[in-house]
């Protein structure tokens, strides 16, 4: 299936390519619009969101090879939507919003101690950086897709991954020693 073209013509085959969509990437779009949003029942409305779109828009998707970038993509323009109508919120990629405190860190206080380390280093990370390291090193993207899905050039995806893995490196350093 990867790489094959793909043409819809009717709902039924509209229903039945975004419904398979959905099963194979729903987790990712989730993913992506949290570590964006940091709340659940935002991501959730994005995740629905980006679906719908995909729905209406499944015509330009013409290589099934880049059907997960494409839904990441309409995620992420989705969850700045949303960050944009919060007024408390900066709209800028850059300044994405640091992770609440709160039961969310309760509840990775129990898992155990070095995915804990992980999870907070990621969610130290400066915004921009954090989300092009979940693209690229969580979600699996390549860097031609996390500069898509971002709007930016290749170079600065990469020099952005780039950062994100030092500063981890870092973190996790003095964490672990």
């Amino acid at each position: 299936m990867a790489g094959q073209t793909v043409r819809v013509i009717n709902v039924e085959e509209r229903v039945e390519r975004v419904t398979g969509l959905f099963e194979l990437h729903a987790d990712s779009v989730f993913h992506v619009a949290w570590r964006i949003l940091w709340s659940a029942a935002d991501a959730e409305d994005v995740t629905q969101t980006t679906f719908v779109r995909a729905f209406t828009r499944l015509d330009q998707l013409v290589d099934s090879a880049r059907e997960r970038p494409w839904l990441l993509q309409i995620a992420y323009h989705g969850a700045l939507e949303v960050l944009r109508r919060r007024r408390d919120v900066p709209t800028d990629p850059a300044e994405l919003p640091d992770r609440p405190t709160g039961d969310d860190t309760e509840r990775i206080a129990d898992r155990r101690a070095t995915a804990v380390l992980l999870h907070a280093a990621i969610d130290g990370l400066p915004g921009n950086l954090r989300l092009a390291f979940v693209l690229r090193d969580v979600e699996g993207l390549s860097t031609h897709e996390v500069a898509t899905t971002l709007g930016i050039g290749e170079s600065a995806a990469k020099m952005r991954v780039a950062r994100a893995r030092e500063q981890l490196r870092q973190a996790l350093a003095g964490a672990l020693s």
